[in-house]
Protein backbone atom coordinates (compact mmCIF):
# COMPACT_ATOMS: atom_id res chain seq x y z
CA UNK A 1 0.00 0.00 0.00
CA UNK A 2 1.74 3.60 -1.21
CA UNK A 3 0.45 6.12 0.49
CA UNK A 4 0.95 10.12 -0.55
CA UNK A 5 0.67 13.23 -1.95
CA UNK A 6 0.08 14.00 -5.92
CA UNK A 7 2.99 11.56 -6.50
CA UNK A 8 0.94 8.40 -4.97
CA UNK A 9 -2.67 10.03 -6.29
CA UNK A 10 -1.33 9.97 -10.37
CA UNK A 11 -1.45 5.83 -10.82
CA UNK A 12 1.99 6.17 -13.26
CA UNK A 13 4.72 5.09 -10.49
CA UNK A 14 2.79 3.39 -8.50
CA UNK A 15 0.97 0.99 -11.81
CA UNK A 16 4.84 0.54 -12.85
CA UNK A 17 5.64 -1.23 -9.11
CA UNK A 18 2.25 -3.19 -9.30
CA UNK A 19 3.27 -4.51 -13.08
CA UNK A 20 6.49 -5.46 -12.15
CA UNK A 21 5.65 -6.90 -8.18
CA UNK A 22 2.83 -8.95 -10.37
CA UNK A 23 4.70 -10.26 -13.05
CA UNK A 24 7.56 -11.67 -10.29
CA UNK A 25 4.56 -13.09 -7.58
CA UNK A 26 1.65 -13.29 -9.51
CA UNK A 27 -1.32 -10.71 -10.39
CA UNK A 28 -4.00 -10.85 -7.37
CA UNK A 29 -5.39 -8.07 -8.87
CA UNK A 30 -6.10 -4.38 -8.45
CA UNK A 31 -6.77 -4.32 -4.97
CA UNK A 32 -8.20 -1.40 -2.48
CA UNK A 33 -9.05 2.34 -4.23
CA UNK A 34 -10.68 4.90 -3.16
CA UNK A 35 -14.33 5.32 -3.70
CA UNK A 36 -15.93 6.29 -7.19
CA UNK A 37 -14.17 9.28 -8.68
CA UNK A 38 -12.12 10.95 -5.93
CA UNK A 39 -10.87 13.91 -7.83
CA UNK A 40 -10.39 14.82 -11.72
CA UNK A 41 -8.57 13.37 -14.08
CA UNK A 42 -8.68 10.19 -11.69
CA UNK A 43 -7.77 7.38 -14.10
CA UNK A 44 -6.69 4.14 -11.94
CA UNK A 45 -4.58 0.91 -13.74
CA UNK A 46 -6.43 -2.13 -14.47
CA UNK A 47 -10.16 -0.61 -13.71
CA UNK A 48 -12.06 2.10 -15.47
CA UNK A 49 -14.27 3.98 -13.10
CA UNK A 50 -17.13 6.01 -13.47
CA UNK A 51 -19.64 8.14 -11.13
CA UNK A 52 -22.28 10.32 -11.31
CA UNK A 53 -24.51 11.84 -8.27
CA UNK A 54 -22.01 11.42 -5.48
CA UNK A 55 -19.84 14.38 -4.01
CA UNK A 56 -16.73 13.60 -3.02
CA UNK A 57 -15.40 14.74 1.04
CA UNK A 58 -11.81 15.27 1.19
CA UNK A 59 -9.59 15.24 4.54
CA UNK A 60 -7.92 17.55 2.35
CA UNK A 61 -10.57 19.88 2.92
CA UNK A 62 -10.60 22.98 5.31
CA UNK A 63 -13.62 22.93 6.65
CA UNK A 64 -15.39 19.05 5.78
CA UNK A 65 -15.55 17.26 8.77
CA UNK A 66 -14.72 13.56 9.31
CA UNK A 67 -14.71 10.44 9.39
CA UNK A 68 -12.28 9.42 7.03
CA UNK A 69 -10.56 6.25 6.30
CA UNK A 70 -7.22 5.08 4.98
CA UNK A 71 -8.21 6.61 1.62
CA UNK A 72 -9.00 9.82 2.93
CA UNK A 73 -11.80 10.11 0.87
CA UNK A 74 -15.47 9.48 1.05
CA UNK A 75 -18.04 9.92 -1.19
CA UNK A 76 -20.96 10.85 -0.19
CA UNK A 77 -25.35 10.88 -1.38
CA UNK A 78 -28.41 11.45 -0.22
CA UNK A 79 -30.58 11.34 -3.23
CA UNK A 80 -30.14 8.80 -5.14
CA UNK A 81 -26.62 8.07 -7.14
CA UNK A 82 -23.68 5.07 -8.23
CA UNK A 83 -20.45 4.26 -8.96
CA UNK A 84 -19.02 1.21 -11.33
CA UNK A 85 -16.22 -0.18 -11.36
CA UNK A 86 -14.89 -1.92 -14.86
CA UNK A 87 -12.61 -4.50 -14.82
CA UNK A 88 -9.86 -3.81 -18.40
CA UNK A 89 -9.05 -7.43 -17.82
CA UNK A 90 -11.31 -10.72 -17.45
CA UNK A 91 -11.18 -12.34 -14.50
CA UNK A 92 -10.72 -8.78 -12.73
CA UNK A 93 -13.48 -8.66 -10.76
CA UNK A 94 -13.79 -11.71 -9.48
CA UNK A 95 -14.01 -10.61 -5.51
CA UNK A 96 -14.31 -7.47 -3.99
CA UNK A 97 -15.48 -6.07 -0.77
CA UNK A 98 -17.35 -2.35 -0.85
CA UNK A 99 -16.36 -0.59 2.67
CA UNK A 100 -19.05 1.77 4.04
CA UNK A 101 -20.18 4.03 6.49
CA UNK A 102 -22.53 2.98 9.13
CA UNK A 103 -24.73 5.82 10.69
CA UNK A 104 -28.25 6.68 12.51
CA UNK A 105 -30.84 7.31 9.66
CA UNK A 106 -28.43 5.62 7.07
CA UNK A 107 -30.16 5.14 3.61
CA UNK A 108 -29.63 1.64 1.50
CA UNK A 109 -27.45 0.67 -1.31
CA UNK A 110 -27.69 -1.75 -4.22
CA UNK A 111 -24.18 -3.31 -4.86
CA UNK A 112 -24.84 -4.96 -8.55
CA UNK A 113 -22.50 -7.46 -10.68
CA UNK A 114 -23.14 -7.36 -14.55
CA UNK A 115 -23.50 -10.98 -14.47
CA UNK A 116 -26.28 -11.33 -12.33
CA UNK A 117 -25.53 -11.01 -8.53
CA UNK A 118 -27.19 -8.25 -6.48
CA UNK A 119 -27.23 -7.22 -2.91
CA UNK A 120 -29.32 -4.57 -1.23
CA UNK A 121 -28.13 -3.66 2.68
CA UNK A 122 -29.03 -0.34 4.94
CA UNK A 123 -26.63 1.70 6.15
CA UNK A 124 -28.59 2.66 9.13
CA UNK A 125 -26.06 1.46 12.38
CA UNK A 126 -27.43 2.60 16.13
CA UNK A 127 -23.24 4.10 16.09
CA UNK A 128 -22.03 6.89 14.65
CA UNK A 129 -18.75 6.65 11.99
CA UNK A 130 -19.07 2.89 12.32
CA UNK A 131 -17.11 1.36 9.01
CA UNK A 132 -18.72 -1.50 7.79
CA UNK A 133 -17.96 -3.89 4.94
CA UNK A 134 -20.11 -5.76 2.08
CA UNK A 135 -19.09 -8.64 -0.04
CA UNK A 136 -19.58 -8.21 -3.36
CA UNK A 137 -22.38 -10.71 -5.12
CA UNK A 138 -19.48 -11.30 -7.78
CA UNK A 139 -18.14 -14.72 -9.67
CA UNK A 140 -15.49 -15.06 -11.50
CA UNK A 141 -16.93 -14.24 -14.87
CA UNK A 142 -18.07 -10.63 -13.26
CA UNK A 143 -16.31 -7.75 -15.42
CA UNK A 144 -18.04 -4.74 -13.70
CA UNK A 145 -19.54 -3.65 -10.57
CA UNK A 146 -22.09 -0.96 -9.51
CA UNK A 147 -22.84 0.40 -6.60
CA UNK A 148 -25.87 2.69 -5.63
CA UNK A 149 -27.85 4.85 -3.04
CA UNK A 150 -31.27 4.30 -3.44
CA UNK A 151 -31.99 7.94 -1.79
CA UNK A 152 -33.50 7.15 0.95
CA UNK A 153 -31.03 8.53 3.64
CA UNK A 154 -27.32 9.95 3.66
CA UNK A 155 -24.95 7.18 2.24
CA UNK A 156 -21.05 7.32 2.83
CA UNK A 157 -18.38 4.98 0.67
CA UNK A 158 -15.03 5.13 2.00
CA UNK A 159 -13.65 2.13 -0.38
CA UNK A 160 -13.75 -0.52 -2.38
CA UNK A 161 -11.33 -3.21 -2.94
CA UNK A 162 -11.44 -5.80 -5.91
CA UNK A 163 -9.32 -8.74 -6.61
CA UNK A 164 -8.71 -12.01 -9.07
CA UNK A 165 -10.10 -15.28 -7.77
CA UNK A 166 -13.55 -15.65 -5.74
CA UNK A 167 -14.53 -15.26 -2.61
CA UNK A 168 -13.57 -18.39 -1.42
CA UNK A 169 -10.24 -18.88 -2.98
CA UNK A 170 -8.23 -15.46 -3.84
CA UNK A 171 -5.70 -15.67 -6.35
CA UNK A 172 -2.57 -15.71 -5.25
CA UNK A 173 -0.08 -12.78 -5.80
CA UNK A 174 0.32 -9.21 -5.31
CA UNK A 175 -2.08 -6.77 -4.70
CA UNK A 176 -1.03 -2.80 -4.66
CA UNK A 177 -3.29 -0.10 -3.98
CA UNK A 178 -1.97 3.36 -4.39
CA UNK A 179 -4.01 6.15 -2.09
CA UNK A 180 -2.75 9.68 -2.55
CA UNK A 181 -4.17 12.98 -2.21
CA UNK A 182 -2.88 16.52 -3.96
CA UNK A 183 -1.41 18.82 -2.26
CA UNK A 184 -1.31 16.84 1.28
CA UNK A 185 1.48 16.24 3.80
CA UNK A 186 2.39 13.87 6.54
CA UNK A 187 -0.52 15.43 8.91
CA UNK A 188 -3.20 14.08 6.61
CA UNK A 189 -2.89 10.70 8.06
CA UNK A 190 -3.72 12.44 11.52
CA UNK A 191 -7.00 13.33 10.24
CA UNK A 192 -8.01 9.25 10.05
CA UNK A 193 -10.30 7.90 12.43
CA UNK A 194 -8.33 5.36 14.53
CA UNK A 195 -10.96 2.96 15.13
CA UNK A 196 -11.50 2.85 11.20
CA UNK A 197 -7.87 2.46 10.39
CA UNK A 198 -8.15 -0.43 12.57
CA UNK A 199 -10.87 -1.86 11.08
CA UNK A 200 -9.16 -1.33 7.79
CA UNK A 201 -6.29 -3.07 8.88
CA UNK A 202 -8.02 -6.03 9.96
CA UNK A 203 -9.56 -6.78 6.40
CA UNK A 204 -6.79 -5.13 4.22
CA UNK A 205 -3.89 -6.91 5.78
CA UNK A 206 -0.77 -5.14 3.86
CA UNK A 207 2.16 -6.34 4.12
CA UNK A 208 4.51 -3.51 3.14
CA UNK A 209 3.46 0.49 3.71
CA UNK A 210 5.24 2.86 1.31
CA UNK A 211 5.03 6.28 3.07
CA UNK A 212 5.22 8.71 0.31
CA UNK A 213 5.06 12.84 1.45
CA UNK A 214 7.80 16.16 1.73
CA UNK A 215 7.16 17.79 -1.16
CA UNK A 216 4.00 20.15 -0.06
CA UNK A 217 6.16 20.07 3.27
CA UNK A 218 9.67 21.31 0.91
CA UNK A 219 7.37 24.07 -0.88
CA UNK A 220 5.03 25.42 1.85
CA UNK A 221 6.17 28.51 3.77
CA UNK A 222 4.36 27.72 6.80
CA UNK A 223 5.51 24.01 7.42
CA UNK A 224 6.26 24.05 11.55
CA UNK A 225 9.98 22.54 11.09
CA UNK A 226 10.63 23.10 14.69
CA UNK A 227 8.07 20.00 15.57
CA UNK A 228 7.90 18.45 11.87
CA UNK A 229 9.87 15.42 12.72
CA UNK A 230 8.11 14.78 15.87
CA UNK A 231 5.00 14.84 14.19
CA UNK A 232 6.33 13.09 10.98
CA UNK A 233 7.61 9.82 13.07
CA UNK A 234 4.66 9.75 15.58
CA UNK A 235 2.03 9.64 12.38
CA UNK A 236 4.20 6.20 10.80
CA UNK A 237 4.34 5.14 14.06
CA UNK A 238 0.74 5.25 14.36
CA UNK A 239 0.24 3.52 10.74
CA UNK A 240 2.38 0.87 12.17
CA UNK A 241 0.66 0.68 14.80
CA UNK A 242 -1.90 -0.70 13.60
CA UNK A 243 -0.44 -2.96 11.28
CA UNK A 244 2.40 -3.88 12.75
CA UNK A 245 3.00 -6.93 10.45
CA UNK A 246 3.64 -4.64 7.53
CA UNK A 247 7.03 -3.01 6.69
CA UNK A 248 8.02 -0.09 6.19
CA UNK A 249 9.50 2.20 3.71
CA UNK A 250 10.22 6.05 4.08
CA UNK A 251 9.99 7.68 0.56
CA UNK A 252 12.31 11.07 0.17
CA UNK A 253 10.53 12.78 -2.53
CA UNK A 254 11.79 13.42 -5.54
CA UNK A 255 13.55 16.40 -7.38
CA UNK A 256 11.73 19.80 -7.57
CA UNK A 257 13.07 22.79 -7.98
CA UNK A 258 11.21 26.31 -8.18
CA UNK A 259 12.00 30.04 -9.24
CA UNK A 260 13.75 32.50 -7.47
CA UNK A 261 14.31 35.80 -8.30
CA UNK A 262 15.70 37.50 -5.09
CA UNK A 263 16.70 34.86 -2.65
CA UNK A 264 20.70 34.35 -2.34
CA UNK A 265 20.49 30.88 -3.37
CA UNK A 266 18.61 32.11 -6.44
CA UNK A 267 21.17 30.81 -9.28
CA UNK A 268 21.84 27.22 -6.90
CA UNK A 269 20.86 25.17 -10.11
CA UNK A 270 22.39 27.62 -12.75
CA UNK A 271 25.56 25.71 -12.93
CA UNK A 272 23.78 21.92 -13.00
CA UNK A 273 20.98 22.43 -15.27
CA UNK A 274 22.26 24.00 -18.59
CA UNK A 275 19.87 26.76 -20.37
CA UNK A 276 17.78 27.58 -17.44
CA UNK A 277 18.43 30.74 -14.83
CA UNK A 278 17.31 31.67 -11.79
CA UNK A 279 16.02 28.10 -10.32
CA UNK A 280 16.71 26.61 -7.22
CA UNK A 281 15.78 23.66 -4.40
CA UNK A 282 13.34 25.26 -2.17
CA UNK A 283 15.78 24.98 1.40
CA UNK A 284 13.36 23.46 3.10
CA UNK A 285 12.84 20.47 0.97
CA UNK A 286 16.34 19.94 1.93
CA UNK A 287 15.49 20.39 5.79
CA UNK A 288 12.51 17.85 4.94
CA UNK A 289 14.86 15.27 3.27
CA UNK A 290 17.35 15.42 6.53
CA UNK A 291 13.87 14.86 9.01
CA UNK A 292 12.90 12.05 7.32
CA UNK A 293 15.98 10.24 6.87
CA UNK A 294 16.66 10.90 10.52
CA UNK A 295 13.38 9.27 11.45
CA UNK A 296 13.45 6.23 9.28
CA UNK A 297 17.11 5.56 10.78
CA UNK A 298 15.87 6.10 14.19
CA UNK A 299 13.31 3.46 13.58
CA UNK A 300 15.20 1.04 11.20
CA UNK A 301 12.57 1.39 8.43
CA UNK A 302 13.96 1.59 5.23
CA UNK A 303 14.94 4.51 3.21
CA UNK A 304 14.23 5.13 -0.53
CA UNK A 305 15.50 8.12 -1.86
CA UNK A 306 13.44 9.20 -5.29
CA UNK A 307 15.39 12.08 -5.67
CA UNK A 308 18.95 9.65 -6.11
CA UNK A 309 16.90 7.55 -8.20
CA UNK A 310 16.78 10.36 -10.77
CA UNK A 311 20.67 11.11 -10.53
CA UNK A 312 23.30 10.89 -13.52
CA UNK A 313 26.79 11.03 -13.62
CA UNK A 314 26.25 14.68 -14.17
CA UNK A 315 24.13 14.97 -10.91
CA UNK A 316 25.19 12.16 -8.57
CA UNK A 317 22.46 13.43 -5.98
CA UNK A 318 19.87 14.19 -8.29
CA UNK A 319 19.64 17.34 -7.14
CA UNK A 320 18.47 20.03 -10.13
CA UNK A 321 17.83 16.86 -12.33
CA UNK A 322 14.17 17.62 -12.79
CA UNK A 323 14.96 20.41 -15.00
CA UNK A 324 17.30 18.20 -17.66
CA UNK A 325 14.40 16.00 -17.55
CA UNK A 326 11.64 18.62 -18.75
CA UNK A 327 14.23 20.04 -21.15
CA UNK A 328 14.58 16.76 -22.80
CA UNK A 329 12.83 15.68 -26.14
CA UNK A 330 10.25 14.57 -25.27
CA UNK A 331 10.14 15.36 -21.78
CA UNK A 332 9.92 13.49 -18.85
CA UNK A 333 9.42 15.80 -16.09
CA UNK A 334 6.11 18.30 -16.20
CA UNK A 335 6.57 22.23 -16.74
CA UNK A 336 6.08 22.73 -12.97
CA UNK A 337 8.76 21.75 -11.96
CA UNK A 338 7.86 19.27 -9.36
CA UNK A 339 6.06 16.29 -10.86
CA UNK A 340 7.23 13.78 -13.22
CA UNK A 341 5.18 12.40 -16.70
CA UNK A 342 4.31 8.75 -17.01
CA UNK A 343 7.54 7.90 -18.28
CA UNK A 344 9.81 9.85 -15.59
CA UNK A 345 7.37 7.93 -12.57
CA UNK A 346 8.38 4.76 -14.22
CA UNK A 347 11.45 5.47 -14.62
CA UNK A 348 11.94 6.03 -10.93
CA UNK A 349 9.60 3.23 -9.97
CA UNK A 350 12.10 0.35 -11.14
CA UNK A 351 14.74 1.91 -9.25
CA UNK A 352 12.52 1.24 -6.35
CA UNK A 353 11.85 -2.30 -7.61
CA UNK A 354 15.28 -3.09 -7.84
CA UNK A 355 16.29 -1.92 -4.15
CA UNK A 356 12.67 -3.72 -2.74
CA UNK A 357 13.89 -7.44 -4.82
CA UNK A 358 17.37 -6.60 -4.05
CA UNK A 359 16.68 -6.55 -0.23
CA UNK A 360 14.35 -9.44 -0.91
CA UNK A 361 16.90 -11.49 -2.52
CA UNK A 362 19.43 -11.43 0.53
CA UNK A 363 16.47 -12.30 2.77
CA UNK A 364 15.75 -15.08 0.69
CA UNK A 365 19.57 -16.85 0.54
CA UNK A 366 19.61 -16.10 4.47
CA UNK A 367 15.93 -17.86 5.11
CA UNK A 368 17.09 -20.90 3.26
CA UNK A 369 20.26 -21.09 4.79
CA UNK A 370 18.39 -21.80 7.79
Amino acid sequence: MQIGDSHSANDAFSDQMRTALQQQFGNAGRGFLQPGVPFRYYHPAQVTVSSTGWSAVSAFSKTATGPWGISLVRQHADAPASMTITADEAGGLGRGMVEFLGQPGGGRIIVEADDGGRTVISTASSRNSDAMWLRMPTTPDTRSVTVSAMGDGPVDILGWEVGKGNQARPEPGILYSNLGITGSTIDILSKVDPGILSEEIRHLKPSLLIVAFGTNEGFNTTTNFDSYSARYEQIIQDLHSAAPMAGIVVTLPPDGVRQERQAPYARSCDKLAYGTRGFATPPALDTVRQAQTSVAQRNHWMQWDWRQAMADTTHPDGRCTILVWGARNPPIAARDHVHLLKVGYQQTAASLYNDLMNGYGLWSSQKHKK
